[in-house]
């Protein structure tokens, strides 16, 4: 939270906020600049395109490659759009990453079946509620959390990227040609070169069984 405070004229904003920080709390003066070291995905964007960067008159906007389409990519690419940069985003498999397909979405979804079906076998309300053993139809349950997932998946990623004139997608996967160009093997066949000033690759990661 924030809070305001009264003090005394000529009283120094170092004496200030030393005796805030002495009290426990964090103490920012509202026109000074942030102190957190801390830079997120967002701020990184932000001095890694650069205000510089922005496009002016008729120069060609800053070109923008991101590979992978999960949240942090989704994040970059419409940081970026917003900063000027015309983006080219790279994904192989299924719009979305991780979470909306097979990580968060689906999980909680089922999660929370398994918490229904065990408040039906256990009920704290024996009296009035008693126990009932739970119907699972898993094929049902499954469509649904599936129906779901692709809901999630239009609002939060497809709908954005395919409303977005500053967003080119393309289905395939991404290699380096040079430091300014990749290869892209696209998903339905054929190949794509793609110029770039800037290149983020989000693609996440894997586990790995050591050999051992």
């Amino acid at each position: 939270g924030t809070a305001q405070l009264a003090i005394e004229a000529g009283t120094s904003s170092d004496a200030l906020t030393t005796a805030v920080a002495g009290l426990g709390y964090e103490a920012t003066l509202a026109d000074a600049p942030p102190t957190d070291n801390r830079a997120g995905l967002l701020d990184k964007m932000r001095g890694w395109i650069g205000a510089a960067d922005k496009p002016s008159g008729n120069e060609r906007p800053l070109q923008v490659v991101v590979i992978g389409s999960g949240g942090a990519a989704m994040a970059a690419a419409l940081k970026a759009v917003e900063q000027g940069a015309q983006v080219t985003l790279i994904e192989r498999g299924t719009i979305g990453g991780t979470c909306v397909n097979v990580g968060c979405v689906p999980s909680k979804i089922m999660i929370r079946a398994a918490h229904i079906a065990h408040l039906r076998r256990e009920s704290p309300f024996d009296g009035g509620m008693p126990p009932t053993p739970p119907t699972i139809l898993r094929e049902r349950l499954l469509a649904q959390q599936q129906a779901r997932v692709e809901e999630l998946r239009h609002a939060k990623y497809e709908g954005i990227l395919d409303g977005n004139s500053a967003i080119t997608v393309l289905h395939g996967e991404a290699r380096f040609k040079d430091d300014q160009s990749l290869i892209v093997s696209l998903n339905e066949g054929g190949e794509r070169v793609v110029m770039f000033d800037r290149c983020l690759g989000a693609t996440g990661a894997s586990p790995a069984v050591p050999p051992v």
